[in-house]
């Protein structure tokens, strides 16, 4: 064999070798790499179960207390609209009570105006008739 050619034969054999080292080094520390990337994925895994079982009971309770809060909004619109009709009834007596003391005044304000001149009248007359008695 020539020697050129067995020289590069050697090279070509110490460039494999080189490559193949390169290799083992990238491959391993790719598995370091993947090792990491799996306890990360692993400890997330983790997290996301914790979190999963400490949020169940929350959101149950928190769906119990919005049935909760919805009963009690159904049972306030129901007074609500007790209470309205209440004060519905409230203003139509208030109504009623106004138009009565109107009817009332209209009725009985001329017999006391007259009442009053007839007292007026009266006391002077008295006194009219005590000044000329006395005096």
């Amino acid at each position: 064999m020539d020697a050129t050619l067995l020289a590069l034969m050697y090279v070509a054999l110490g460039a494999i070798t080189i490559l193949a080292v390169v290799a083992a080094i990238v491959l391993v520390r790719a598995g370091s790499n993947i090792e990491r990337m799996t306890d990360v994925v692993e400890s997330m895994q983790r997290d996301v179960h914790q979190v999963k079982e400490q949020t169940i009971p929350v959101l149950v309770k928190t769906s119990e207390a919005l049935d909760r809060a919805n009963s009690s909004l159904r049972k306030l619109e129901e007074q609500v609209d007790t209470l309205s009709g209440g004060v519905r009834n409230i203003a139509g007596i208030a109504n009623d009570v106004r138009e009565l003391e109107q009817s009332l005044v209209a009725r009985v304000r001329p017999a006391l105006e007259d009442l009053a001149s007839l007292v007026t009248g009266v006391a002077r007359g008295v006194t009219a008739f005590a000044r000329k008695i006395t005096g």
